[in-house]
């Protein structure tokens, strides 16, 4: 979500390259960066339970499925096009409030009780 613009092409273009045949992913829009987002996201709560992430980097990352759910639907289709990334202040917003929420969290795994009860599991150390 930080990416800049290019990337964030180059990013869904890889994603959608078996669906395009390596071709451009323009027709596929740009919501599969909001939809990965929501995926990762919706994990938090777990992620709260067990230790690995704090209320405020939660807040944090709150803040910006909030702008990603302002700007959906039908009545928005022109910021989800592809063309979007590059020209729509919104995509900006969307990646500069991504940068601040990045800065806020580690940058590393935290270890928690579910982590260490996972590796045990599976037997690794």
């Amino acid at each position: 979500m930080a990416a800049p613009a290019d990337a964030q092409v180059a990013y869904l273009d890889r994603s959608f390259s078996g669906l395009t045949g390596g071709q451009s992913a323009e027709a596929h829009g740009n919501d599969e960066l909001a939809l990965e987002f929501e995926d990762s996201f919706i994990a938090v709560g777990h992620m709260l339970h067990y230790g690995e992430i704090k209320t405020s980097e939660i807040d944090a990352l709150q803040s910006l499925d909030d702008m990603l759910s302002r700007w959906s639907g039908e009545k928005h289709s022109d910021f989800w096009a592809r063309t979007a990334l590059f020209a729509d202040p919104r995509w900006e917003a969307i990646r500069l409030r991504a940068s601040e929420v990045l800065a806020l969290l580690p940058d590393e795994a935290r270890e928690s009780e579910y982590t260490r009860n996972l590796v045990g599991e599976r037997g690794v150390s």
